[in-house]
């Protein structure tokens, strides 16, 4: 369905806005002096989220200027979604130092999971669980860079 060639100006203003934050990324990336200039090292990452950003500006801009409708009804909310989402980002900010990376990782899987319908929590729980151990494995030992281990994770590692 569409609305003729109207502009529709909130998708205008996100798809500038994100266009504007992916340009940043790129130049502040050109910028940084230990970003170096090789194929694949610490530039690449902050040039493909760029990258990403400015190719969704660019298709909101599309459907803007268009005058695409995104649902006939209008916008749909789920609300009780968002607070699942939003309360398990919560929970993982609050808890991270305490409990380690795993944990609060899965602990915010389980609640995303629940927000998109899905009722097994021990299922989900498990798979956040596996998940979230093997982002810590890869990245504390495959990186080097420390996922924060937390304080309950502290009590069970050796006296050095």
């Amino acid at each position: 369905m569409t609305t003729g060639r109207s502009l529709r100006i909130g998708e205008a203003l996100l798809g500038g806005g994100l266009f504007a934050l992916g340009a940043l990324i790129a130049v502040e990336t050109m910028l940084t002096p230990s970003a170096g200039r090789g194929v694949v090292g610490p530039a690449l990452f902050p040039y493909l989220i760029s990258a990403g950003l400015m190719l969704v500006a660019l298709s909101l801009l599309r459907e803007a200027f268009a005058g695409h409708i995104a649902h006939d009804g209008g916008l749909e909310l789920d609300l009780r979604a968002v607070m699942l989402v939003a309360a398990g980002l919560v929970a993982q900010f609050l808890l991270i130092e305490y409990l380690g990376w795993i944990p609060a990782a899965a602990l915010l899987f389980v609640a995303v999971a629940r927000a998109f319908g899905n009722r097994r929590f021990f299922v989900n729980a498990a798979f956040g669980l596996v998940l979230s151990g093997a982002t810590f494995v890869v990245f504390n030992y495959g990186l080097d860079l420390n996922l924060p281990i937390g304080t309950v994770g502290e009590w069970f590692l050796p006296a050095e």
